[in-house]
C-alpha cells in the first residue's frame, strides 16, 4: 500500500474521541480530506499476556483511521457518520509497550454515494510496518454536530 502522507495534510488541535476510541488514546496528528494521520504510545495495559500491543487494538486503530480520514469534510459544520461493512487486516510485526505508532489512513475513490473503501497502516518509531488495514464502510444518514476538527494553523484552513 505505502500510503504517503500529502504535503497539504494539516496540523490539528486536539480531538476528542468517545467510547471505545478514547478508552485506546490515539490522537489525530494531520489532516486532510482522504487522509488522516494519527499517533498511539503503546501503553501496558494494552497489551496482551505475552507483553506486545493486542491485536484487536491495532485492529481498532486501522479501522478508526479509516472512517476517520473518510468523514471529514473541511467545508461542513460538522461529521459525516458511517459504519464498517467488512475490514481485512494483515499483522506483520508486533507492537511492544512503550512504543510511538503512526496510523496513516486513506480513502479510496468510489463512484457509489453511500459507501467508500479505505486502506490504512501502522509503523512504529522505527518506520517498521506493524499491520495493514483495508475496508469497506456505509455513510449514515446525520451529522455529528460535535465532530469538526480545528486546525491548528487557522490560516491555513482559509
Amino acid at each position: 500500500m505505502a500510503i504517503q502522507r500529502p504535503a497539504d495534510a494539516r496540523p490539528v488541535a486536539p480531538y476528542e474521541f468517545r467510547g471505545f476510541n478514547g478508552v485506546i488514546g490515539h490522537q489525530v496528528v494531520a489532516w486532510r480530506p482522504g487522509f488522516v494521520e494519527m499517533q498511539l504510545k503503546v501503553r501496558p495495559e494494552l497489551c496482551n499476556a505475552n507483553g506486545l500491543l493486542h491485536g484487536g487494538v491495532l485492529m481498532t486503530l486501522l479501522d478508526s483511521a479509516s472512517g476517520f480520514a473518510c468523514t471529514f469534510n473541511e467545508t461542513a459544520t460538522a461529521r459525516r457518520l458511517s459504519v464498517t461493512l467488512a475490514f481485512t487486516t494483515q499483522f506483520i510485526k508486533a507492537g511492544r509497550e512503550g512504543d510511538l505508532l503512526t496510523i496513516l489512513g486513506a480513502w479510496r475513490p468510489s463512484t457509489s454515494q453511500s459507501t467508500f473503501a479505505a486502506e490504512t497502516e501502522i509503523y512504529n518509531q522505527a518506520n517498521e510496518l506493524l499491520a495493514t488495514g483495508a475496508g469497506t464502510f456505509r455513510y449514515l444518514k446525520g451529522e455529528r454536530s460535535d465532530g469538526t476538527l480545528e486546525f491548528l494553523d487557522q490560516k491555513a484552513a482559509d
